[in-house]
């Protein structure tokens, strides 16, 4: 071999460690891109977003969606693409005046996570999720939830129920899932990965879609959609450190109103997860949503003491009902410029949706009434040992009846109005269709 050859051989030699060293180290800064949704979304939401929300915004500044979070409340970036160090996200972690230095009133970051978000920045700041717009709370990984025990040991109370859209099984809040049960009493499946304890049940109009409300008390609550036919799991809409204790579609479906613990109502877009709009009004946790027939105004309840309605298109509130004395549990339109709302105070009150006046009290208990519910033709409020039907105007009280020794905390009409369930503290079903004898069951599987 030449002199020449071998040095051709050894530049050739060289170039392709050059390469291979050049491609593995584009490789490891591919593999070392930091996730904004995996990894900087679940650090801001735990350690910011408790003040820099829609309802707190403390100094004006939310990060609660990565379109806030890069610009400050008087528009100016609050990231600059490549550069942490004239990025006001950034100088606020490592500020050397405590009284400046984020978190407010805590400890520094550790390192760690001041580098992540550091080198986040330098990396170009990018956005890895689904819509800018989403909550950072719907970009945390999705919780896999125990399984349901087999046989329940114990009875639990029912705290959501609805019909299946054959109208003929009823979907029925369980521990970590929702059970299905036909009207005989006989279980027919079980939907798992659930929230400890589901507090809402709602089917989307047109397609085989499952909203839940659940959580686990004190600890987090979540919003989950799940496939109806299979049972599988779609989507985590919302995320909360408390239960989320309602969510409903819109008549259309497009929409989800979710009933946040920290007094506001979250707009959410069904198909893409993305919040359209919060409504704002509410100072404690928002106990239940209900849709207008024409889905332009949604009326709300909370342990404020006070319901609400709220145009869905500007978001803001159109009226303010303030006649019960304690936690308003239920709300549902009656018509197109009235509501109806039940309160522990023990009252079910009748009022101008429009206004927010008083127009008759329904009903007056000793005990507090927890639910209400909507038929064609008539309205049930629930609470205690006693169940009301009125006429749909509320002015006159049809029927009367106690289906059990326990409390009855939710029901159910069908579409028809025909056939009533009521679920109970203890676990049990009771299911009237018109004249017949109530049919019950215990709601709770190996029971």
């Amino acid at each position: 071999m030449s002199s020449n050859q071998a040095v051709y051989r050894r530049q050739w030699r060289l170039l392709w460690i050059f390469v291979l060293l050049f491609c593995a180290g584009r490789q490891v800064k591919a593999d070392d891109a930091i996730s904004f949704a995996t990894r900087v979304a679940p650090l801001l939401q735990q350690q910011c977003v408790t003040c820099h929300d829609a309802e707190l915004a403390e100094a004006g500044y939310r990060l609660d969606t990565y379109k806030h979070l890069v610009r400050l409340g008087d528009g100016s970036p609050a990231v600059i693409a490549e550069k942490p160090d004239k990025s006001k996200l950034f100088q606020v972690l490592i500020h050397e005046d405590e009284n400046s230095r984020m978190p407010s009133e805590s400890d520094p970051l550790p390192d760690t996570s001041i580098n992540l978000i550091r080198n986040w920045i330098q990396q170009g700041a990018a956005f890895d999720g689904a819509s800018e717009d989403q909550l950072l709370s719907s970009l945390l990984p999705k919780t896999e939830h125990p399984q349901p025990p087999k046989n329940y040991p114990a009875a639990i109370p029912l705290s959501a129920i609805a019909f299946h859209p054959s109208q003929s099984q009823l979907l029925v809040s369980g521990y970590h899932e929702i059970t299905i049960w036909n009207l005989k009493g006989e279980l027919v499946n079980r939907i798992t990965n659930q929230g400890e304890r589901t507090y809402a049940i709602d089917i989307h109009p047109t397609l085989p879609h499952v909203l839940t409300a659940s959580g686990t008390p004190g600890v987090t609550g979540e919003v989950r959609i799940f496939n109806l036919s299979t049972g599988a799991l779609a989507s985590v809409l919302a995320t909360a450190d408390e239960v989320i204790m309602d969510a409903r579609y819109s008549p259309d479906g497009n929409t989800i109103a979710v009933a946040m613990p920290d007094g506001s109502t979250r707009l959410i877009d069904s198909k893409t997860g993305s919040e359209k709009r919060q409504l704002l009004g509410h100072s404690d946790q928002v106990c239940s949503v209900s849709w207008h027939a024409d889905g332009k105004r949604l009326a709300t309840a909370s342990r404020d003491h006070t319901a609400k309605i709220f145009d869905c298109q500007n978001g803001l509130s159109v009226a303010t009902f303030t006649g019960h004395t304690k936690s308003v549990n239920d709300v549902a339109f009656v018509n197109h410029d009235q509501a109806v709302s039940v309160s522990d105070d023990g009252t079910a009150q009748l009022w101008n949706a429009d206004n927010g006046k008083r127009m008759r009290e329904m009903a007056r208990n000793k005990t507090p009434i927890l639910t209400l519910s909507i038929a064609p033709e008539k309205i049930a409020v629930s609470g205690a040992l006693e169940t009301q039907w009125f006429k749909r105007d509320g002015r006159q009280s049809i029927k009367r009846f106690t289906d059990s020794d326990a409390w009855t905390t939710i029901t159910v009409f069908d579409s028809s109005g025909e056939i009533f369930a009521a679920g109970t503290q203890s676990g049990e079903i009771v299911v009237r269709q018109k004249e017949q004898e109530p049919i019950r069951f215990n709601a709770i599987p190996g029971r």
